[in-house]
């Protein structure tokens, strides 16, 4: 079958899922035909199709389905096989449709961040997801941003145009039908970060000649984006950067903090968010019923960066106001007046890593988590250490015009650090009911993906992700969130 496929995000309350379908050549083409079955029988379902606009140099074309069922979605979700049709050939899929209540039956979630194709051509995160995939069952993917390395090898040709250019490095990688495997485990969610433009985009990066003048990093940024679009966001619910949904009573905010941002300056007065971002980010804290999952492109426990990579830490006002939205929904100060959990993921560092920042509520026992899972294939030069988190973080002001302090103790508040290629689980039931208030119990698991094993001799050091191996769980935990 000549079509590329990709699962996008499963339409809210189980009715089905977007599907990007990706043909060669600058002509309009139709969808693939479609059944779908569960249990050997065939389920009424009706799709709308949408062609993309035709990109200048792109020399591809792509459509987005939406795919409906005529049945009403469980609350758990349900699976069902899928099967699309061209008259090259077909392809089957099992796909969960969106749960949107915590019920006895687990809801598992996949996430996964920083995938540099020139290190997995033999397709081991493939391989790792795809055996995830049978254990655990997984309803959906959130790809937290890396999923191509648009700037990395740097060998750009200067006489490509934007278009061209990033068109290149995504028919590298979502050509690869390896990638396009993984992929399509289950449905996926995106959001982005740096690589889907370059390095610490917006910022010129001296080894792209390419961002040195404004004029050229507004030229580039905007192929990079206009591809991110066709390959990516067009995927997402509302084809939105930054959006939000429930799985009753646990609500979900993923945000942008990457394609919005500004230049970074030194008073710290610069954004990585929109005024409108910011809005529905604190509409969403007011709104929350249960605990909260936000998802950053970069981690919020992150020492300063400098000129080579600016981490959230250095848009000083922004990230004080992100701050406030979690301290406003640790204090109750919301539509219900109660307190309420926000679990942080995210990805960037190449280190899977998970800690907890502890600060002035004491009746939160987790403090702040944040669960990071990263790299899914490391970059090369790559890290030969994991990074860990600051020690103490300062909010001015916090929520209460005032100092926060929040502390990370590296012996008892970080749980795991690695930089094997890794992936991350989210697996949510319900828990207990303390106080009045239910919680939703939170079953974390941190995987190192499969890997080629190295053979070394008794006198040779190890290289630093290790001899590789098969697929492992490396660690877990449990947390009870209000």
């Amino acid at each position: 079958m000549n079509m590329w496929i990709v699962p996008g995000a499963p339409l809210m309350e189980g009715q089905g899922w977007r599907i990007w379908c990706s043909q060669k050549g600058e002509g309009n083409f139709l969808p693939p035909q479609v059944e779908v079955r569960q249990k050997n029988a065939t389920v009424p379902s009706e799709s709308t199709w949408t062609l993309l606009p035709q990109l200048p140099g792109l020399k591809r074309r792509m459509g987005v389905m939406v795919l409906t069922l005529n049945i009403p979605g469980p609350p758990e979700g349900s699976f069902y096989s899928v099967t699309l049709a061209t008259n090259q050939g077909s392809q089957v899929f099992q796909w969960w449709t969106m749960p949107y209540q915590v019920t006895a039956q687990p809801v598992t979630i996949l996430f996964a961040s920083c995938f540099w194709h020139n290190n997995d051509r033999e397709g081991y995160y493939r391989s790792g997801l795809q055996e995830l995939g049978q254990l655990a069952h997984p309803h959906f993917k959130l790809l937290l941003g890396d999923q191509v390395y648009g700037d990395w090898p740097n060998a750009w040709d200067l006489g490509d145009e934007g278009i061209e250019l990033y068109a290149k490095r995504y028919a590298q990688y979502w050509g690869d039908e390896a990638y396009r495997e993984a992929l399509q485990v289950c449905p996926n969610f995106f959001t982005c970060d740096d690589h889907e433009y370059w390095n610490d985009y917006p910022e010129k990066q001296i080894q792209l000649p390419q961002t040195w003048a404004s004029k050229n990093r507004k030229t580039y940024g905007g192929g990079a984006e206009d591809l991110y679009y066709q390959y990516q966001r067009c995927l997402n619910p509302d084809e939105a950067h930054w959006y939000r949904f429930e799985i009753d009573p646990v609500s979900f905010f993923i945000t942008d903090t990457r394609s919005e941002r500004e230049a970074c300056n030194d008073k710290g007065t610069c954004h990585f968010m929109s005024d409108e971002q910011w809005i529905a980010l604190e509409a969403w804290q007011q709104d929350l019923k249960g605990p909260g999952v936000l998802t950053l492109g970069q981690p919020l426990f992150q020492k300063d960066g400098d000129f080579r990579d600016h981490s959230l830490s250095n848009f000083k006002q922004d990230y004080a106001r992100l701050w406030r939205v979690i301290e406003r929904s640790l204090a109750g100060q919301n539509s219900q007046h109660r307190p309420h959990d926000i679990l942080i993921l995210s990805g960037d560092i190449h280190t899977g890593r998970y800690a907890e920042a502890h600060g002035p509520f004491p009746d939160a026992p987790y403090g702040v988590p944040e669960f990071i899972a990263s790299p899914a294939a490391m970059i090369n030069p790559g890290n030969t250490k994991p990074e860990a988190p600051p020690e103490k973080i300062r909010v001015l002001p916090n929520a209460e015009g005032k100092e926060s302090v929040w502390r990370i103790d590296p012996h008892t508040n970080i749980d795991i650090m690695t930089i094997q290629n890794n992936v991350g689980l989210v697996r949510m039931v319900p828990g207990s009911q303390i106080g009045g208030s239910p919680r939703v119990r939170f079953e974390l698991e941190l995987w190192s993906l499969p890997a080629k094993v190295i053979e070394i001799d008794w006198d040779e050091t190890a290289p630093p992700q290790g001899l590789g191996g098969p697929l492992a769980r490396l660690w877990n935990k449990e947390l009870l969130l209000r």
